[in-house]
């Protein structure tokens, strides 16, 4: 099979600024094409309570790795004129009423998204995600947006609503699927006051007046990882926000020259990491208390890899000076408050952030978080950064750009780092690395976070001078076969596809992925700690468009994705030249393909594997499905009658694909476990490929739960 992409015909020539083209889709958006994976929804305040997450997911694809609870864009105002609304509904024209320090928490979009644009959220792309089939089957993802070869980014996700007290709010937010600016997205903010907040009209809802010190809020609250958090708290979501993780802030000088320099010389990084919970068991039965920097795992099979080695962060890029002044304030942010640390929560908040709160031009630091003083819940996981203040006059705006990324050490050295810990935790002869070097080495993951994040400020800059940052090819549309011995990869052929920056083809050739068993790296319980995640396992021409895994074990599951490597005479950024590859997460399978044994011509050999099956067999089983049991050289069509010791029917698989292998989840035909016993398949209505028919067979197997 070879595809050819169509590149003109289905792209929208223009960068959709006047939204009003674009169709309105009310629910979340994500920027998923980076290690880096964010969510945008329809309002200004996101959380990980509900069902839809994460916020944040750093590195993308390694389950449980969430590294924000929640975060929100706060307005606040000292005073302003409403009108004074009666019992029934009415208002008085005549009659005003003061609202002093008004504080709003978040502004959701209700029905307002109903009326259509320029209300709403609008997802727009360099590229439409690729057409992905497994055994033939459809396995794409969904998508609801626009496509347009002029963005800036290669996703750009646009959210516009109205805010009290009278603001038309409008945030863009930008990602990129370069793989050296896919640990970060960049959004822009840019409030408007035109009086007008109600779902109902576009007319001014408050007397006409001006605004004074106003203050734009932003808050987040970072924790490294929600897998950490969930291994010390025991599966709890939200109690870990009590414990260890905290966050900080301090002045840098940004690593990569641009013209933001001239204005703001220094760079804010706001971070936040893992400390050390005090209250943590011992890892092992008999074992010593251990320090949790970093989280090692405890509470599963294999130990010691560490579950919280992320820093998350962002930094402020850009904060007009005044309504009427475009220009960068470098004095902004003026106030860094932490949340937990000062005991700014009054009782009387009830949760509310107060116009005191950010109006005291305080940059807090949390307290030393080594001094033993500082008891386990005295910590800060939570920072709201205050921008103002602002008057306004109607009509006039203001624009704030930041950056929100995650850097931290490689994910594979969790593993084996955590393995040498291990090592050393339970005294084993020559191990050194010890409390001390887990807390070294994962703390230079904050050197990748500030990189990342002057990166980001890089990309800006170029972006606001109209320069797209350089862009990879896309990934091509990918076709994945199940196969007798083999697994077979076919896509699209790339070769005439341009630079999406340039337009000059560029294509260099291909690199095909694959991972055993589940789609996500950690996902299934015996797959932990081992380090089973995506492989390389072929570089190929451009001239080559499929590909066969020969070396994939017989009934295991695998994932794969094949991405595009061009030849890097397009890269004019921040590393010049060098190759860029497409987005790992583009064309990824989400469905197993199998590698079968053709079926044999006779069937005297049908065997049960694993058997007996020993639900803690481990290696045994197959990976990342604990319950899969295969039959093997079967006929290439049959009925694989399952009874127990009783000689009750418990389950008929039909086997149909012609392969000498058919895999059963142990689940009866009333959709039960089954449990512990002596099974027995009895193979009937077999035929040969060419429905010529075969004898029945039978085969006992052991079940131990």
């Amino acid at each position: 099979m070879k595809m050819l992409r169509i590149v003109n015909l289905i792209l929208i020539t223009t960068l959709m600024i006047s939204i009003v083209q674009a169709q309105t889709y009310v629910g979340s958006r994500f920027h998923d094409l980076g290690k880096l994976k964010h969510r945008i929804d329809t309002a200004l305040y996101l959380d990980t309570s509900g069902p839809t997450k994460p916020v944040l997911s750093w590195p993308q694809g390694v389950y449980d790795s969430e590294n924000c609870q929640f975060s929100r864009v706060l307005i606040n105002v000292e005073s302003y004129l409403s009108y004074l609304i009666d019992s029934t509904g009415g208002t008085h024209d005549t009659t005003i009423v003061t609202n002093e320090k008004y504080s709003n928490s978040y502004t959701s979009l209700g029905d307002l998204s109903d009326q259509g644009p320029p209300w709403g959220i609008y997802e727009y792309r360099r590229y439409a995600p690729p057409a992905i089939t497994v055994d033939s089957n459809n396995d794409s993802y969904n998508f609801n947006g626009v496509v347009s070869d002029s963005l800036m980014s290669d996703v750009q996700i646009d959210l516009v609503l109205k805010s009290s007290p009278g603001f038309y709010v409008t945030q863009k937010t930008f990602s990129f699927a370069n793989e050296f600016h896919d640990d970060y997205v960049i959004y822009h903010l840019n409030f408007k006051y035109t009086g007008d907040s109600d779902f109902l009209d576009l007319d001014p809802d408050y007397p006409p007046q001006d605004l004074s010190n106003v203050y734009f809020v932003i808050g987040y609250h970072m924790i490294p990882s929600f897998a950490g958090q969930k291994e010390i708290m025991y599966g709890s979501r939200w109690g870990g926000d009590a414990y260890d993780d905290w966050m900080d802030w301090e002045s840098v000088t940004p690593m990569y020259p641009s013209n933001i320099d001239d204005e703001r010389s220094d760079m804010l990084l706001v971070y936040g990491w893992d400390g050390d919970d005090t209250d943590v068991a011992t890892l092992e039965s008999g074992g010593k208390y251990f320090n949790d920097t970093g989280d090692p795992s405890f509470q599963h099979e294999i130990k010691g890899q560490f579950l919280s080695y992320q820093f998350p962060g962002y930094t402020l890029i850009h904060a007009d000076k005044a309504a009427d002044d475009p220009s960068d304030d470098p004095d902004m942010p003026q106030t860094l408050a932490i949340a937990d640390i000062f005991e700014t929560w009054a009782n009387t908040f009830s949760g509310q952030p107060s116009y005191e709160y950010f109006s005291t031009g305080e940059k807090q630091h949390p307290p030393d978080w080594e001094d033993p003083g500082n008891s386990h819940w005295k910590k800060s996981d939570h920072i709201y950064m205050s921008l103002g203040p602002y008057d306004f006059s109607m009509g006039e705006d203001v624009d704030i750009v930041y950056a929100v990324g995650v850097g931290g050490v490689d994910y594979e050295e969790t593993v084996t780092k955590g393995q040498e810990w291990l090592s050393w935790y339970r005294d084993e002869p020559g191990a050194t690395f010890d409390d001390d070097a887990k807390r070294d080495f994962i703390g230079t993951g904050l050197d990748s976070l500030y990189d990342y994040l002057s990166r980001a400020r890089w990309a800006w800059d170029r972006m606001n001078n109209d320069h797209p940052v350089p862009a990879p090819l896309p990934s091509p549309g990918l076709e994945v076969t199940s196969g007798g011995g083999f697994i077979k990869l076919e896509w699209e052929d790339m070769s005439a596809v341009p630079d999406p920056v340039t337009g000059i083809p560029d294509l260099a050739g291909y690199n095909v992925y694959r991972k055993l068993g589940a789609q996500l790296v950690n996902f299934k319980e015996d797959e932990f700690g081992k380090g089973i995640v995506y492989e390389k396992i072929a570089e190929l021409g451009p001239d080559i468009t499929e590909f066969l895994d020969t070396t994939a074990i017989r009934g295991e599951n695998y994932r794969y994705f094949v991405t595009t490597v061009d030849d890097g005479t397009q890269n004019d950024g921040l590393f010049p030249g060098r190759p860029l590859e497409s987005s790992h997460f583009q064309n990824r399978t989400s469905t197993g393909a199998v590698s079968f044994k053709p079926a044999p011509t006779h069937n005297d050999s049908v065997r049960v594997v694993p058997n007996p099956y020993i639900l803690s067999g481990g290696e045994l089983n197959f990976t990342g499905d604990l319950n899969k049991i295969l039959f093997i050289n079967l006929p290439a069509f049959c009925s694989i009658n399952i009874y127990n010791a009783t000689g009750d029917l418990v389950k008929t698989v039909e086997h149909t694909s012609g392969s000498g292998d058919e895999a059963w989840d142990q689940l009866s035909n009333s959709n039960q476990r089954i449990v512990s016993g002596v099974y027995i398949a009895y193979v009937t209505n077999c035929r040969n490929l060419d429905e010529s028919k075969l004898p029945d067979v039978y085969e006992k197997f052991v079940v131990i739960r």
